[in-house]
């Protein structure tokens, strides 16, 4: 089976609780609305991975800019729809799949990198190719593994977290800025990123 496949899987279940159990580890993504929003943006707005469309709910609340959600789970998918945001265009694709020759003044991406590690350096020339010169990037995502066990169990629900993800990032990118937080006393951390997409 193949990593999408077994994403999709794992979201099929998931769709059905999600919303109620994942304010409880995936710290940092009303952090990174606010963000966004304090800095009252114009334009379009593409998250990646938004899943049952908790940020862009917050987003179409909080901002005026126009929003794309693509995800590559229909079940994620038809929860956001569900959430009755007609200002929102709802796409099902995967990142690499998205075919579009729109550009983005803003891309936001909550907790997806980790999902598949072993992709980040596609994943990012992709990003660079959906966002406008001088647009801006933003991510949450999990950073470093605090215990053994914690890493195991993280490994089992399919996460791989890596400190590289930032420094990647940082190569690809004009940082702004990048907040590194603990969670739970050290269980784990996660990271707030934005960054500009410059000219090489």
């Amino acid at each position: 089976m193949s990593k999408q496949e077994n994403i999709k899987k794992y979201y099929k279940r998931q769709s059905i609780f999600y919303d109620v159990t994942r304010p409880i580890f995936l710290f940092g993504r009303n952090e990174i609305v606010n963000l966004i929003s304090n800095e009252k943006p114009k334009g379009n707005l593409l998250e990646i991975g938004c899943g049952t469309g908790y940020l862009l709910k917050k987003l179409s609340i909080l901002t005026d800019l126009e929003l794309t959600g693509i995800d590559i789970s229909l079940d994620m998918l038809n929860k956001a729809k569900g959430k009755n945001l007609d200002s929102v265009r709802w796409i099902e694709s995967s990142m690499m799949d998205f075919d579009t020759e729109e550009k983005f003044d803003i891309i936001l991406l909550s907790y997806v990198f980790t999902l598949d590690l072993g992709s980040v350096n596609n994943q990012l020339n992709k990003i660079k190719k959906l966002l406008k010169p001088d647009g801006s990037l933003f991510i949450v995502d999990f950073h470093r593994y605090g215990s053994k066990l914690y890493k195991k169990y993280m490994n089992w629900h399919g996460i791989e977290m890596s400190s590289e993800l930032i420094e990647m990032l940082e190569n690809e990118f004009k940082t702004k800025n990048k907040i590194i937080r603990k969670s739970y006393g050290g269980l784990w951390e996660y990271f707030i990123y934005k960054g500009i997409n410059v000219n090489d």
